[in-house]
């Protein structure tokens, strides 16, 4: 019952310090002594909710201390409350118990598994999560490229809406061991003439992907690399005929970690399929690289892309809070170079908008 209940604790842990792996290896093996100076480092120092509730049970049930009810009693109790105030600034703590309510007005004389049928759909709490920046910016300016919609026949207006929705669900880690976390992702990006009479959408572009996110930055011997991520995705904008504009692409990303600086590289090769768009990959690359600078409350984004053959592009991202809470932010993106959208991927376009954003 001791091994089940500790495990069941710690699946939910996808990424942990090496000084937990090792202290938490030590209490698997029976090996009290060295777990315990781990877990109280843990505990103390780094405010490790997960070491504190450990130690609790050691003390509680003699393992590799004397039985101590009080010493228990104030490890429980320190974990409790760092659980709390985690969940406390959580921002949907309070929609998760305002759903609930819905679930407790309704009627329950049915049997077990038609109850928790009913209780899913009325709380409706799932598990997706932001992936890529999710943002909405009213005003976007583009000061070049071919405006005219071979579609609707006339010019788009050069200011124009821009919005980004981007979601991501993890089904499964750990299963070879590594640490790693399985997940599906769906990016939307769209371009929309809201201030055009039709009010009609420019372009959307659709990017599914699955992906294994694998972390390596808590091995001593690489200190500055912290993850790598393997994908495979489709990118389309849904169109038919001469506009469709599509492709297939595996992906390799690597993550890295120089003081508050971090890098991202990412490299992709196209499989599949391009007689839609012959010379999609000139403008698209074959990689890129982005730089990501926090400063106090202020996160400054740089990405460059195919710099090799004149037919790349760069885009800035400035994000600041709104508010006090956490997930309110100005917006700022500027972009400048080729690929700002699949129907317009051969055509250079320089743009900037402001908005806001509910995820980094």
């Amino acid at each position: 019952m001791k091994e089940l209940l500790i495990s069941l604790l710690f699946l939910s842990t996808l990424y942990g310090a090496t000084e937990f792996d090792d202290a938490y290896a030590y209490y698997k093996a029976g090996e009290f002594q060295k777990a315990l100076p781990l877990f109280k480092k843990l505990a103390s120092t780094n405010s490790d909710n997960d070491a504190a509730y450990i130690l609790g049970y050691m003390y509680e049930h003699g393992e590799g201390v004397d039985i101590d009810k009080a010493a228990a009693a104030s490890w429980y109790k320190r974990s409790s409350h760092g659980y709390y105030f985690d969940i406390k600034k959580d921002a949907s703590r309070e929609t998760v118990k305002e759903t609930k309510k819905l679930y407790k007005s309704i009627d329950k004389d049915f049997d077990e598994e038609t109850l928790k049928t009913i209780e899913q759909y009325s709380q409706s709490i799932y598990s997706l999560k932001a992936y890529a920046t999710n943002y909405f910016i009213p005003l976007s300016y583009r000061a070049d490229g071919d405006r005219y919609d071979e579609t609707y026949g006339h010019n788009a207006q050069a200011v124009e809406t821009e919005f980004q929705i981007s979601v991501r669900y993890d089904y499964g880690a750990n299963i070879l061991g590594l640490n790693e976390v399985y997940s599906f992702a769906y990016t939307q990006h769209s371009f929309w003439q809201l201030y055009e009479k039709s009010a009609y959408f420019r372009e959307t572009n659709y990017n599914p992907e699955a992906f294994v996110t694998i972390p390596v930055g808590y091995t001593r011997n690489f200190d500055f690399f912290k993850m790598i991520r393997l994908s495979f995705a489709h990118q389309s904008n849904g169109r038919g005929g001469a506009e469709e504009r599509s492709w297939n692409y595996v992906e390799g990303s690597l993550y890295f970690q120089f003081g508050p600086t971090f890098l991202n590289l990412k490299l992709w090769k196209d499989v599949g399929d391009l007689s839609y768009n012959t010379d999609l990959m000139d403008y698209m690359g074959y990689g890129s690289l982005t730089l990501l600078v926090p400063y106090k409350k202020h996160l400054f984004k740089l990405t460059g892309r195919n710099p090799f053959n004149h037919k790349g592009s760069i885009e800035g991202c400035y994000t600041y809070p709104l508010t006090n809470e956490k997930n309110l932010f100005l917006y700022l993106k500027a972009f400048h170079g080729f690929g700002e959208s699949l129907i317009s991927y051969d055509e250079r376009v320089s743009k900037v908008g402001i908005g806001f954003s509910i995820s980094r």
